[in-house]
């Protein structure tokens, strides 16, 4: 057996003891919290915005008057167009179509006779083909916004199969994209329209819908710490009057500011309160561009000591904070710790996915409210971010040491 050298091994007991001793947090005394300064990957580079909406057949009833889809588009690109470099307008099918006018006749001429005037293949929606064509066009300072009712052409037979197929090669184009575009997160918005239109069903038959309400989505890519720009200037919120009904983001792990006090926010000195200790962390989430419903479950965090948990997160509504959210942390009563790692992980899938999805493709009036294949889509985007089998992707953490006064 090889000898350690004396050094070596003086060293390697050192490094073990520097990481096993503990500081008893149980025994009344206050406690120092001090923990790395971080700066904020937040961008306020102004991208290039490319907008997409699907033009194929089965989104024409979006296109009716009163339509709540032009009104929340009009109204997001706009606000949007006030903090980029420039917007660039499109259809999309099989093939990119550019539209050359504005904004204001973009939305104007959307109907179906526009649609159908723009060309392309409108006979069937291949979304991941759609999307994988996006993602080739973009670059690091490029953010698309995707536009589409998201329904997917089942075959009559194999359905299963089909959409397991769609949800691989949703995963593969997103891969594909990361590799060019490491910072590359999406967000996804299901929002709800009025429908008068047709409805086309596997087997090539149709049904006339008027007056419905369908669900339809809103793809947004780009590098996260643009994206997460554009939602402090352009927040979702403001898509709620247009029915936004859930959102769903991925994003690769990220250092976020944040600092460490007690709970009063006056110093890094905290004492115990009936034995038990209660920091918070104030922190800016936005490059997690994980939607309020995640930041705010706390089964949503983990930590290196099970022992702790978290007392309450909240939003700061200052709006000149540099922070976006309070977490406080409670360390109980007897708790043995000197270093410790918060950690944000990526959540499951929220429950409006399960509810929104549809395998059949068939007896739409039974299924105004789903879409058929949207879930195997998003989880398509959900896997290139959380490997199987693996542990869940950290969105961010907050790394602290402790000292007894």
């Amino acid at each position: 057996m090889r000898k350690l050298k004396p050094l070596f091994l003086l060293e390697s007991i050192a490094i073990f003891i520097c990481t096993t001793i503990l500081v008893s947090c149980g025994g009344g005394g206050k406690i120092t919290v001090t923990a790395p300064q971080v700066k904020s990957p937040i961008s306020s580079q102004k991208p290039i915005v490319k907008v997409y909406i699907e033009n194929s057949g089965s989104m024409d009833g979006y296109m009716c008057n009163g339509s709540q889809l032009k009104d929340a588009v009009y109204d997001y690109i706009s606000d949007l167009s006030g903090v980029s470099d420039r917007i660039e307008l499109n259809y999309i099918n099989n093939q990119i179509i550019p539209f050359n006018g504005n904004l204001s006749n973009y939305i104007k001429t959307l109907t179906p006779e526009s649609f159908k005037t723009a060309g392309g293949n409108r006979s069937n929606s291949d979304i991941s083909a759609m999307i994988e064509t996006i993602l080739k066009q973009m670059t690091d300072s490029t953010v698309v916004v995707f536009i589409s009712d998201c329904i997917l052409d089942l075959p009559v037979d194999n359905s299963q199969k089909f959409l397991e197929q769609c949800r691989i090669a949703i995963k593969n184009a997103i891969n594909e994209g990361r590799k060019r575009i490491p910072d590359l997160g999406i967000e996804i918005l299901k929002l709800e329209s009025d429908f008068t239109g047709k409805y086309f069903y596997p087997n090539g038959s149709d049904e006339a819908l008027e007056g419905v309400k369908r669900p339809y989505y809103i793809w947004i890519f780009g590098n996260s710490n643009i994206l997460a720009n554009l939602n402090n200037q352009v927040p979702f919120s403001g898509l709620e009057k247009y029915g936004l009904e859930g959102i769903v983001a991925f994003a690769k792990e990220v250092a976020v500011p944040y600092t460490i006090t007690n709970k009063s926010l006056t110093s890094n000195v905290i004492n115990p309160v009936k034995g038990d200790y209660i920091l918070t962390i104030r922190t800016d989430l936005s490059a997690t561009l994980q939607p309020e419903s995640a930041v705010q479950n706390p089964s949503n965090y983990s930590f290196v000591n099970p022992a702790l948990k978290i007392e309450t997160i909240q939003p700061i509504s200052a709006k000149n904070s540099p922070y976006t959210h309070y977490i406080n942390v409670l360390i109980p009563k007897g708790t043995a710790i000197a270093q410790e790692r918060v950690m944000l992980n990526s959540p499951a899938l929220p429950l409006w996915v399960d509810q929104s999805n549809d395998t059949t493709g068939k007896d739409v009036k039974k299924n105004l409210s789903r879409t058929t294949g949207i879930k195997s889509l998003i989880e398509g985007a959900y896997n290139s971010y959380n490997k199987p089998g693996k542990a869940k992707n950290n969105l961010t953490s907050f790394t602290f040491t402790i000292t007894r006064r």
